[in-house]
């Protein structure tokens, strides 16, 4: 399996330099892991007042800053999302990001033998260009995965009218999803053709 480290990877994003274990730390002992399932909160205010939180919004965002998490047992591709924004995912957890580029649409759709599957380490962190597909990391350990999500303040809010795109499912949140995800059944526009990759760990 591919890391951030090779090559490929600069087609998506960047691997962030630094330290992230305050980020790690405050996952561990601060959010929830379910049992079964995923969780997201989208902005956890406290953990956006951490000293390294803050670094990365002044280094990689241009005004507010949302500081959150994406915690659970997932192992499936189901989805792939983007956002007109970076964002920045720092592992707490071993985990894999699986990943697609706008290049891979076509017809408004994408094949998911293009998708690709990065490894990231616990306490590694990168920066995904805005436009790189992506959505719910997948666990690497038995007990699950943590990851720290940073977004432009607002991502993933309710849309307050219907858009005329059929992928623009939230704010700032363009979704395409495979049809045996459960986001296919509350209206996201199905746009994942193949099977619905699985990672092994």
């Amino acid at each position: 399996m591919k890391t951030p480290r090779s090559n490929s990877f600069k087609e998506y994003g960047i691997l962030l330099e630094g330290d992230f274990q305050e980020i790690v730390e405050y996952l561990e002992k601060n959010s929830l892991l379910p049992e079964q399932g995923n969780i997201y909160v989208a902005d956890d205010p406290e953990f956006g007042k951490l000293a390294s939180s803050l670094a990365i919004k002044e280094k990689y965002f241009v005004g507010e800053m949302q500081a959150g998490y994406c915690n659970g047992q997932n192992e499936l591709l189901n989805c792939l999302e983007y956002h007109g924004c970076p964002e920045v995912d720092i592992a707490a957890t071993d985990l894999v990001l699986l990943l697609a580029s706008q290049k891979d649409v076509v017809n408004k759709e994408i094949q998911t033998e293009k998708v690709v599957p990065f490894f990231l380490k616990k306490g590694e962190g990168v920066l995904l260009y805005p436009g790189t597909f992506h959505f719910s990391p997948c666990k690497q350990e038995k007990g699950g995965f943590r990851s720290a999500v940073f977004l432009s303040k607002g991502t993933n809010a309710p849309l307050k009218e219907v858009s005329l795109d059929p992928s623009y499912f939230k704010v700032n949140k363009w979704l395409f999803a495979h049809k045996e995800a459960k986001q296919a059944s509350l209206g996201a526009y199905i746009g994942l053709k193949g099977e619905n990759l699985k990672v092994k760990w």
